[in-house]
């Protein structure tokens, strides 16, 4: 009896040896792959799309729980949200609410950390840049600078409002042209300019 004992104790022994060594391998193996995952995980598969005042965090794979903190340009935290990434995601932020400045913004994960800057500015809307000129009482000069696309819509208008000659120009950069008026004077009409972007500009000779 004593003997049976001693010998299934052996091969009990055994069996946890292999066990153990099994254990110890896979751990190896995990230890591998997930350190390998890591160098990976935000440096490589995050990025930043900034337009003006609003931003998106790209995440092109699942990286599970994801702590995202905005720090304003006195590095005071404004705002901090978790959200858990089960596949490729875009998250997007408006800062339109907040002013203008460098911020920060950091990805936590369980294991690492990323963190961009954001530079977040007002669009500044400019002026079409058109001047008339009075030549005589039936002749004006039309100066238009700035133009970055061709299309400019030159359009005259009667006093009441009928559209009496439109005029495309496809110049860019700018332009400078003359338009005579055979049957009205300078006084009795009055101009709308708009660029290919929609921006425009009314002008009177009053």
């Amino acid at each position: 009896m004593y003997l049976a004992i001693t010998s299934a104790n052996k091969v009990n022994a055994k069996h946890y040896q292999i066990m153990k060594t099994l254990a110890t391998l896979l751990l190896a193996i995990g230890l591998s792959f997930s350190s390998f995952a890591l160098d990976k995980r935000l440096m490589e598969v995050s990025s930043i799309e900034i337009q003006e005042q609003r931003f998106a965090i790209k995440l092109s794979e699942a990286i599970g729980k994801v702590r995202v903190t905005i720090f304003n340009p006195k590095g005071h935290i404004i705002n901090r949200t978790f959200f858990e990434i089960t596949s490729p995601q875009n998250i997007p932020f408006n800062l339109s609410d907040i002013p203008e400045g460098l911020y920060k913004v950091k990805l936590d994960t369980k294991d690492d950390s990323q963190t961009f800057d954001v530079k977040s500015y007002r669009k500044v809307e400019t002026k079409l840049m058109a001047y008339a000129k009075a030549v005589d009482k039936n002749t004006f000069n039309l100066k238009v600078l700035g133009v970055s696309d061709p299309g400019t819509m030159v359009t005259i208008f009667s006093n009441n409002h009928k559209v009496l000659m439109k005029d495309e120009i496809q110049e860019t950069g700018g332009f400078s042209k003359n338009y005579h008026l055979k049957h009205l004077i300078l006084g009795q009409v009055y101009l709308k300019v708009e660029d290919a972007k929609g921006k425009s500009k009314y002008l009177y000779f009053n």
